[in-house]
């Protein structure tokens, strides 16, 4: 097997003067750091993912998927799309260490706060981390904090690995807050609405970070899917016949679906190989009880993310 290497087409939102990031980690420094070259002699990439239930899942079979494959650094037994991620990534034939630090309901601050030395305990190559789902749990919509603590815990993490590379994952609009949360944030808004405040707010991140290596578009990728007429808009007037539920029961967290689309554009990104290239007899896809068909039809949507297609006859992001 050989081991992962970044996505040519995503530019280094953070970086001055590193414009796009190669196939080959590059040899130049970036941000005043000199990245490290690939592991030689096939050693696994270290990836860590630090957040909350969006990447350790609401529940199974998302919530405890792989977690013999997953070095849980809290404990708490969870596979989820870090689970995932490393099944699409030993189907496609790639070397991988997976590690998670993952605490239901926290933000990065907590992260931050609580649990910086496990962040900082290995020389990670590449970590991953996401914010709490409406940037702030007082205060829906305000990026304050998450820009901060994303800022420095990806300082932290370069104190220990100059070269890791340090990403930020988009979360997803969430149907409860626009369909369900009367005074909310996002009441009576659109999922585009509430994307786009979530967009705005992961590139300021990205930007006003020292070094982040650039921004993982779930949440874009979620929303392609339902613009797109793969995923139904609004889970509470019914799913449409021929559409798919991007959420589970709750209508906040992903279901089975959403995850799987997820770990796509993770492993899309982080990999630089096309998602489609899995096929539909991708085992991590059928072990979540998807059929070829839903299969396909992810990996074809985390693919046109990832390719920053135009979707066909759909509306335009704001």
């Amino acid at each position: 097997m050989t081991s992962i290497r970044p996505l040519a087409r995503f530019a280094t939102l953070g970086c001055a003067g590193l414009l796009a990031v190669s196939l080959a980690w590059p040899a130049a420094a970036a941000c005043d750091r000199t990245l490290q070259p690939p592991p030689t002699s096939g050693a696994p990439q270290r990836v860590l993912f630090v957040g909350n239930s969006f990447l350790h899942g609401h529940a199974p079979p998302v919530l405890h998927y792989n977690a013999a494959r997953v070095t849980d650094l809290n404990g708490t037994g969870y596979g989820g799309v870090p689970g995932i991620f490393r099944a699409l990534a030993e189907e496609a034939g790639l070397q991988v260490d997976v590690a998670s630090e993952l605490m239901s309901g926290q933000t990065l601050r907590f992260h931050l706060d609580e649990k910086r030395a496990l962040i900082t305990s290995r020389p990670w190559d590449v970590v991953v981390l996401q914010e709490y789902s409406t940037l702030s749990p007082r205060r829906p919509g305000d990026a304050t904090a998450f820009v901060a603590a994303a800022g420095a815990l990806e300082s932290a993490v370069h104190a220990v690995n100059p070269g890791a590379r340090v990403y930020l994952l988009q979360t997803w609009a969430r149907a409860d807050q626009v369909y369900q949360t009367p005074g909310g944030r996002w009441s009576g808004q659109s999922l585009e609405a509430m994307q786009a405040d979530l967009r705005t707010a992961y590139a300021e991140a990205a930007q006003k970070a020292s070094c982040v290596a650039g921004v993982l578009p779930v949440g874009d990728a979620a929303l392609r899917a339902v613009q797109e007429g793969v995923a139904d808009r609004n889970p509470y007037d019914g799913i449409e016949p021929g559409q798919l539920n991007l959420w589970g029961p709750d209508s906040y967290h992903f279901g089975p679906w959403g995850s799987y689309l997820e770990a796509l554009v993770i492993f899309g990104q982080l990999t630089g190989r096309d998602p489609q290239s899995l096929g539909a007899d991708s085992r991590a896809g059928r072990d979540l009880g998807l059929t070829p068909a839903q299969v396909e039809a992810a990996q074809r949507i985390a693919a046109r993310e990832l390719r920053g297609a135009a979707s066909p006859g759909a509306p335009s992001r704001p």
